[in-house]
């Protein structure tokens, strides 16, 4: 009698979250709780219990992401999920990333940096209290809209970038592009609100304030940089976009 063994057929090794994945979500996880908490803060005159409040809402919600067994703001934005056993309903705590998010890591960088510049924008209202387009000084009752509306610009090519969608390649450099020209339009107005007329809230850093008024050249160049730095992420990365 001769018997035969079968051997169980190799399983596809599910793909998992890099590190630098894994870090950039819980980064986005403290900004997006940072940004609600700054919201309440300012909003009650809590500025001194930003920092409170920023862990205790990051705190709050890895827990009740935990329970409902989904992934937080940060991993949804990265592609990173959990799978769940189908069969006996016992979660396989093991994080996989989407297919459809495979972004490679200069892409990942861009759209978590235009994140964080799109809530920084979201919040220029709270430490500024002018803003210029087009090398005119806008009305006070105008300034949140303007604040609002870049914030949306880079809001929107975030989601975009981590996204992988194709249509970065055209929104993108328009949304930079136009932002570009007008900030150096309207440099000489911003570097004489920087140094003699803008106000600032008591809650911006003392750094930030320095390099306003001595360098206020170093904030067109930062952005002039970084959309060039974009721009080529997106020449040299299209294959990697995938709608």
């Amino acid at each position: 009698m001769s018997t035969t063994t079968s051997t169980a057929p190799e399983r596809k090794q599910t793909p998992r979250p890099s590190v630098a994945r894994v870090l950039a979500s819980k980064y986005l996880d403290i900004l997006i709780c940072g940004f609600i908490a700054w919201l309440i803060c300012f909003t009650f005159a809590w500025q001194t219990y930003w920092l409170t409040i920023t862990l205790f809402l990051w705190v709050a919600e890895l827990f009740w992401c935990r329970d409902r067994l989904v992934p937080t703001v940060g991993e949804y934005s990265l592609g990173i999920r959990y799978m769940t056993s189908a069969s006996s309903q016992v979660v396989a705590d093991i994080q996989v990333i989407h297919p459809k998010l495979k972004l490679n890591g200069f892409l990942l960088m861009a759209g978590v940096v235009e994140l964080t510049l799109a809530f920084l924008f979201f919040c220029g209202w709270t430490f500024v209290g002018k803003a210029v387009v087009g090398g005119f000084v806008l009305p006070p009752e105008y300034t949140l809209f303007y604040w609002a509306v870049v914030g949306c610009g880079f809001f929107v090519c975030s989601g975009y970038l981590l996204n992988g969608c194709k249509a970065a390649l055209v929104l993108v450099p328009i949304v930079h592009g136009v932002l570009a020209l007008d900030f150096f339009r309207s440099y000489s107005v911003w570097k004489d609100l920087m140094q003699n007329d803008l106000f600032y809230t008591p809650w911006v850093w003392s750094v930030v304030i320095h390099l306003a008024k001595t360098q206020p050249l170093f904030f067109l160049q930062f952005f002039g940089l970084w959309t060039l730095f974009v721009l080529v992420v997106l020449s040299f990365s299209r294959k990697h976009l995938v709608n």
